[in-house]
């Protein structure tokens, strides 16, 4: 039986086509029986292999949002099939996917919203553009292989090549994509948007108890505590109080994803609750309304079984308003490069 995280590493990756908000409690009923399962009683420091000095990550993020326009002028209302089938034909979104491989086109264009669509195809193009960049490939040449968990990855043909480690997440309008040279690193990336109306709504109805515990399949019992707790500083309206217990909420969601993302599992894993985190600082908002980056927060303590994790780099940075962005590399050694937003016709086209 698995007993290390290099043991359990290769579970499957949740896919891109996930963008429907994640029930938990449904898929943790009816799919959490066949999947992987620790020792309880396993009490042995996690290890990843060791990495070497001086790896640099680069981190790149590209908002699709003003970029392959979606045409909404059309008089007759569109099906989101539709909708996603007349965007693929517009002039700038066909120019992009004809860069993709058939195989990558076809999956862009399951998805039956256009903005769904959008965020795939930026995932894609990214990738090609990491290992085009970084591997020495002519972009024609791109084959972007899985590894035995799905998980995207650059297996290079020869025995030379470069391999590249590489992990992407998008949410709301962003894409956003780390990457390492060789494969000594695991890297891990999340992006998570608040979703202020809806969960504020639950919130009110409910109460902020009630919704913690919806994710208790998720999270440990001292975590959940730790979120339903929360004290929000500086906050006397009842709103913005409401407002700083979701954002820390989704910093707790943001850490664990990437982390998790970055051992090849997904949130269907059967250790997510001995996976805890404790110390989790919210990242604050920039404010400067010029500067889109906020605060980055990288002291969250990381303890797996009782046991503390020494070993893993993880930190959680804010993004406009709205947005907040975790990184997880196997690495305490690898540089975090600060993120770069990527121009689509300078930085990412070939």
């Amino acid at each position: 039986m698995p007993t290390t995280v290099s043991d359990w590493m290769n579970v499957s990756l949740r896919t891109e086509s996930q963008l429907v908000e994640f029930q938990v409690k449904y898929f943790f009923k009816h799919h959490a029986k066949g999947l992987l399962r620790l020792a309880t009683d396993q009490r042995e420091h996690i290890t990843f292999p060791t990495a070497m000095n001086n790896l640099e990550v680069f981190r790149w993020l590209l908002d699709v949002q003003a970029i392959w326009p979606i045409d909404e002028t059309q008089g007759t209302p569109l099906t989101a099939r539709e909708a996603t089938a007349q965007w693929a034909n517009g002039k700038e979104a066909q120019h992009a996917l004809n860069l993709l491989t058939a195989e990558e086109r076809a999956k862009v264009l399951r998805f039956y919203r256009p903005n769904d669509a959008k965020l795939s195809l930026g995932s894609c193009l990214l990738k090609h553009r990491a290992i085009t960049s970084k591997c020495r490939v002519s972009w024609s040449e791109v084959i972007i292989s899985e590894d035995s968990n799905r998980k995207p990855c650059y297996k290079p043909p020869k025995p030379d090549g470069q391999p590249l480690e590489f992990n992407v997440s998008h949410h709301g309008t962003l894409v956003a994509l780390v990457g390492c040279r060789g494969n000594e690193v695991k890297l891990g990336v999340d992006i998570v948007r608040m979703n202020w109306d809806k969960d504020y709504a639950t919130v009110m109805r409910e109460g902020f108890q009630v919704w913690a515990n919806t994710y208790e399949a998720v999270f440990s019992k001292r975590e959940i505590k730790d979120i339903a707790d929360y004290v929000a500083p500086k906050h006397v309206d009842p709103q913005e109080m409401i407002k700083s217990k979701l954002r820390h909420f989704y910093a707790h969601w943001c850490l664990k994803e990437a982390y998790v993302k970055m051992t090849g599992e997904a949130l269907l894993a059967s250790w997510l609750k001995d996976l805890e985190f404790r110390n989790v600082q919210v990242p604050s908002p920039s404010a400067q309304k010029a500067n889109d980056w906020g605060q980055t927060c990288g002291n969250v303590e990381i303890w797996f079984h009782g046991n503390r994790v020494n070993d893993v780099q993880l930190e959680i940075q804010a993004f406009r308003d709205d947005y907040m962005i975790a990184t997880a590399s196997s690495s305490v050694d690898s540089s975090l490069s600060a993120f770069k937003e990527l121009d689509l016709d300078k930085d990412v086209y070939p």
